[in-house]
């Protein structure tokens, strides 16, 4: 098993960085002949508390959800309830939710880097 960049990534230090409408988002594949076995992902969020997501996606299931920063626990709880989801219905769940007015809020910003992920 190798792990190997994504294309059209800028290089950023040693991470691979991916550069969408004003957020950095890293990723890359565990790969094995071929296949693309596991996929993790870092989302920079815009617009609420939390300040990254990370994602772990195989097979189009959510694997682990993780954010740094914003509502510890709340955000700890939405991170198990995915867990295990497929990447379609958590999106279809989250997408939309708001904050406090803001238009976007946590659940939401994770359903935009589950759909980042899926165009990766």
């Amino acid at each position: 098993m190798v792990e190997r960049n994504l294309p059209k990534v800028d290089v950023a230090g040693s991470s691979p960085v991916i550069r969408s409408k004003g957020s950095l988002r890293r990723a890359f594949f565990i790969i094995d002949e071929f296949e693309v076995l596991h996929m993790k992902y870092t989302y920079i969020p815009r617009g609420v508390c939390s300040r990254m997501i990370e994602l772990e996606i195989e097979d189009d299931v959510i694997k682990s959800c993780r954010f740094l920063g914003g509502c510890n626990g709340n955000l700890q709880g939405i991170g198990r309830l995915v867990q295990g989801m497929e990447v379609d219905e958590a999106i279809e769940r989250l997408e939309g939710i708001d904050c406090a007015g803001r238009g976007t809020s946590c659940p939401d910003q994770l359903a935009h880097a589950l759909r980042a992920a899926q165009e990766s």
